[in-house]
C-alpha cells in the first residue's frame, strides 16, 4: 500500500529534481548573494547585510526602472487586454478566413524576439522607416528619431510588446469564448438582450477564468521583460531606457559593474514585487469566484 502512495511521487522526482535546480535554487541562492558585497567571482565575496537593500531606495535609476515596469503593466492591463479580448469577440464568429485571421494575430507570439527588435527597429527608423514614410505622405518633411527621443521610447517599445502579445491573449480568450454554450446566448437574444447585454451579462461572467489567467500572465510578463527592451533601447541613456530586468543585468554583467550582490538585491525585490501582485490578484479572483 505505502509503494502505491509512492510511486506517483517517485516519477515526479525527475522533474521536481530539475526544477529545484534550475528555479528553486536561484532563487534562494539570490536572496544570499543579496547580502553579501560580491564585485568579482575571483575574490571572497564580504557580508554587508541589508546594505544593498538599504542603497536601493536611495538609487533613482531602480526607481525610474521599477516606475517603467509599473507603466508596463497598466498599459498591458488597460490597452493589451481589452484589443485582445475585442479581436477575439470579432474572430470568434464562425465566419469566413477566421482560421486565417487567427494566424495572422498569433504569429508575432511565435517570432524570434531578436528578429522582432530587428523587423520594428526598421519600422522606427528615422530617416526610411515605414512609420516615418507612411507619415511623409501627409507631411513631406517629417521626420522623428523614434527610439532615440528618451522622453517616448518606451511607448513606442510597448506599441511593438502590444503587436507581439496580443494574439496570445486573443487565443486565451478565444479558447474561453469555446466554452460558453450556445443556449446561453440563444436564451439571453429571446429575452430581447442586446449585443452589448449579452457581452456583459453572458460573455464577461463566463470568461472570469480567462480574464484572470490573462491578467495574471500580463503581469508577470510586464515585470519580468527583459529581451525586447534590452535589444531596442540599447542606445538611449539609462534612466529612460531601464526596467528593472535590464538594470538587474548590467549592474551584474555590463559596464565593468561587477555588482552582483547589489543586482541579486534588485532581483529579489523584483521577485518579492510579482510575488505580492500575483497573490493578491489570485486571493481576489478567488473572492470573486
Amino acid at each position: 500500500m505505502k509503494t502505491r502512495r509512492l510511486t506517483p511521487y517517485l516519477f515526479l522526482l525527475p522533474a521536481l529534481a530539475v526544477y529545484g535546480i534550475f528555479v528553486l535554487f536561484p532563487i534562494v541562492d539570490s536572496f544570499r548573494m543579496s547580502l553579501y558585497r560580491w564585485e568579482s567571482p575571483f575574490l571572497p565575496p564580504t557580508f554587508c547585510g541589508l546594505a544593498h537593500f538599504r542603497n536601493l531606495l536611495h538609487d533613482s535609476v531602480f526607481w525610474h526602472a521599477a516606475w517603467h515596469n509599473i507603466l508596463l503593466v497598466a498599459g498591458s492591463l488597460c490597452i493589451q487586454l481589452p484589443l485582445a479580448f475585442l479581436l477575439a469577440l470579432l474572430v470568434n464568429p464562425p465566419t469566413w478566413g477566421k482560421t486565417l485571421f487567427r494566424t495572422a494575430f498569433f504569429a508575432p507570439m511565435i517570432m524570434p524576439t531578436a528578429a522582432i527588435a530587428i523587423l520594428w527597429q526598421y519600422v522606427y527608423e528615422p530617416g526610411n522607416g515605414l512609420l516615418t514614410r507612411l507619415i511623409q505622405l501627409a507631411w513631406p518633411n517629417f521626420s522623428y528619431a523614434w527610439l532615440a527621443d528618451p522622453a517616448c521610447a518606451m511607448l513606442w517599445i510597448f506599441v511593438t510588446i502590444c503587436w507581439q502579445y496580443t494574439g496570445f491573449h486573443m487565443v486565451l480568450y478565444m479558447a474561453g469564448l469555446s466554452t460558453i454554450p450556445n443556449e446561453l446566448y440563444e436564451a439571453a437574444r429571446m429575452d430581447g438582450a442586446s449585443e452589448w447585454q449579452i457581452c456583459r451579462h453572458v460573455i464577461l461572467p463566463a470568461m472570469k477564468p480567462a480574464i484572470a489567467v490573462s491578467a495574471t500572465l500580463s503581469i508577470i510578463g510586464s515585470l519580468k521583460y527583459f529581451d525586447l527592451i534590452y535589444l531596442m533601447a540599447g542606445g538611449l541613456p539609462e534612466v529612460s531606457r531601464e526596467v528593472m530586468a535590464t538594470y538587474i543585468y548590467r549592474l551584474a554583467f555590463e559596464e565593468n559593474q561587477g555588482r552582483y550582490g547589489y543586482g541579486s538585491a534588485a532581483a529579489v525585490v523584483l521577485f518579492l514585487l510579482a510575488l505580492a501582485i500575483i497573490v493578491a490578484l489570485r486571493g481576489r479572483t478567488r473572492r470573486d469566484a
